[in-house]
């Protein structure tokens, strides 16, 4: 379980900040929010200072001083020569409408305008952070799982969402009615409202203690639910496996470990949430009974008519919903800045390193690796040492040996994926880092083993990134030569089918034969190919290999091997073993040389 307990450091009111940072190029909107909310909070108000234009109506003696509405009623509409009673007759029921209906589109304003807000923010965030994702080094993947990193970008973010839009909305709604109403009671008895301010400071504790608890506990739910999705991600992702050996009861038990930490952290927040209500709710009732209390004493009702008395008594009774709603808010609020701690921290991973400044158009294609050392960070052995050799452009060098040799780290640095620790690797005389990178990896097309493809049609799944300009002609060329358009052309829709998820639907020779065609429709200067034909019949492989070969003349192949049978035809092998080549030659050559490359070519694979 991932450590839950960390911090960057960041306070609440950083974070919020940094939050509330993305709400600045939605400014008018958020100020047309506030101003609904605003409205809302002082109709919540006038509706209890209309009890006092009720009450003081009621009355033969006149009132010590007219209320805010009642002073507004006269001010529009003065009463003549019309009774008390008769004109709050009519005054009355006019103010409480237009009141209403105030508060009602105060409120409809202030929500439906900060949800615009809100969403705005999330998706930027989202798209924000798929961004940083996406632009990630290859090292940064290697420490999260695929499972955590979509929770991230799932629930992490919809947590955000709570602090930006539920709880913003609620701040804001509740924290104006609460400075309304205590601005409407100071403004009648500045005495009696001291009262509330009595137990502010033991409300202000109640929420910070149990923020505490609630930041610690939403930390921890957020870890899980990344378990949670990595187990489910793996598990329905590797069916067949599953069923083949048996694995279905021992990924039950994983996943009813990841869910029931999660829903033991819930609980957890559940109960403190339900603590701190009730507690808050009796520190108000405390107020409550002394305002009762000291508002009926004779010097206190000396200042007050009876309606000014109920409609200070209102608005201290109407406090106590909005200061529940605030403290309720604080689990939301917590989870989103829990949240918002984890995503700034993905939104601040550095992105990958490109130093190159030397742009590049077409390579020649001629390699050159000197003294290559390399060490995963955290392994305890070199994946590399020493490694040195050249590919000419023209030539086909093919990487054999056993599970561990470095085959695939040579790619990998090759591609740029990682830096090597010792030694260089050169371009077209250049050392690698020097171009710039997107420039640089334009030079090669690759096609591995496990193929990556795309909820996309055929035809774009083939045109590829910076393919997709290639006309319809060169797709069509590139999936003959791959031998994709026998299979290709009795899909419903041909090249404009829609693909499943990673190419359901199609057998594992066919998506690799996608693969293959999207590499040779690149036409790049150097081809890397990991096993590219590890999933067809012997036929087809001939085929797509004569079709490689047909290639352009001057492109440099580099072919990671399996299958010795493959890579006979290769104008060099070369032999690695442990990170260090042990023999390079032909295949004939390693074969009267090297014993282990004579062992692995009897036993049809370099894994044996």
């Amino acid at each position: 379980m991932i450590d839950s307990e960390k911090t960057n450091g960041q306070g609440d009111l950083v974070l919020y900040k940094r939050l509330l940072g993305y709400v600045v190029p939605h400014t008018l909107v958020f100020v047309v929010s506030v101003a609904g909310f605003l409205i809302y909070s002082l109709g919540n108000v006038l509706l209890a200072d209309l009890t006092q234009f009720l009450l003081d109506s009621l009355g033969e003696s006149t009132p010590v001083s007219l209320g805010l509405v009642a002073s507004a009623a006269h001010w529009v509409w003065p009463p003549g020569d019309k009774g008390a009673l008769d004109y709050a007759r009519l005054a009355v029921p006019i103010a409480a409408l237009v009141l209403s209906f105030g508060r009602a589109m105060g409120y409809f304003v202030g929500n439906y305008f900060m949800n615009i807000v809100a969403r705005s923010v999330i998706h930027t965030l989202r798209t924000e952070l798929f961004g940083t994702l996406m632009r990630a080094p290859k090292a940064y993947y290697d420490k999260h799982s695929t499972g955590t990193l979509i929770s991230k970008l799932t629930f992490n973010v919809e947590q955000v969402s709570g602090a930006a839009s539920d709880a913003l909305k609620v701040i804001l709604r509740e924290g104006l009615t609460i400075v309304a109403l205590v601005s409407y009671m100071l403004y009648l008895n500045w005495k009696l409202s001291l009262i509330f301010f009595a137990v502010a400071p033991a409300i202000g504790l109640v929420v910070v203690i149990v923020g505490r608890h609630f930041r610690r506990y939403s930390r921890r739910i957020q870890d899980s639910m990344g378990s949670v999705t990595q187990v489910s991600g793996e598990s329905l992702g590797a069916f067949d496996v599953l069923r083949i050996f048996g694995g279905e009861s021992n990924q039950i038990k994983r996943f009813d470990n990841a869910s029931f930490f999660n829903r033991n952290q819930s609980l957890k927040l559940a109960l403190v949430e339900a603590i701190s209500t009730p507690v808050i709710q009796t520190l108000l009732a405390f107020a409550l009974g002394a305002l009762f209390w000291f508002s009926l004493d004779p010097t206190i009702l000396a200042g007050f008519s009876a309606g000014s008395l109920v409609a200070f008594i209102t608005a201290a009774a109407q406090l106590g919903k909005p200061v529940k709603t605030l403290s309720g808010i604080q689990s939301i609020v917590q989870r989103g800045l829990a949240a918002a701690e984890d995503v700034f921290a993905q939104l601040d991973t550095p992105s990958e390193v490109d130093r190159g400044t030397t742009p590049m158009g077409r390579a020649r294609g001629f390699i050159e690796i000197e003294n290559l050392s390399f060490r995963y960070p955290g392994a305890e052995t070199q994946a590399l040492k020493n490694v040195s050799f050249q590919i000419a452009p023209g030539e086909t060098v093919a990487l054999v040996g056993r599970s561990g040799s470095g085959k695939s780290t040579l790619a990998q640095l090759l591609l740029r994926f990682y830096a090597p620790d010792a030694g260089e690797i050169r371009l077209d005389d250049l050392i690698i880092d020097e171009y710039r990178l997107r420039d640089y990896r334009r030079q090669f097309a690759v096609v591995s083993q496990a193929v990556e493809l795309f909820s996309d049609t055929v035809r774009n799944n083939i045109a590829f990134g910076s393919l997709s300009d290639a006309s319809y002609d060169d797709v069509i060329d590139a999936a003959r030569c791959a031998h994709a358009m026998e299979f290709i052309e009795r899909l419903p829709a041909g090249l404009d089918t829609v693909l499943g998820d990673q190419g359901a639907g199609l057998s594992g020779g066919q998506r690799q034969r996608l693969a293959i065609a999207r590499a040779l429709l690149k036409k790049a200067p150097v081809l890397i190919l990991d096993e590219a034909t590890s999933a067809l019949d012997g036929e087809s492989e001939r085929a797509v290999q004569e079709a490689l070969e047909a290639g352009p003349d001057q492109r440099a192949t580099l072919v990671i091997a399996h299958r010795l049978s493959t890579i006979e035809n290769a104008d060099r092998i070369i032999l690695l073993d442990q990170g260090q080549i042990l023999a390079q030659g032909s295949h004939q050559e390693l074969l009267a040389t090297s014993a282990l490359y004579a062992s692995m070519y009897r036993q049809g694979t370099t894994e044996g």
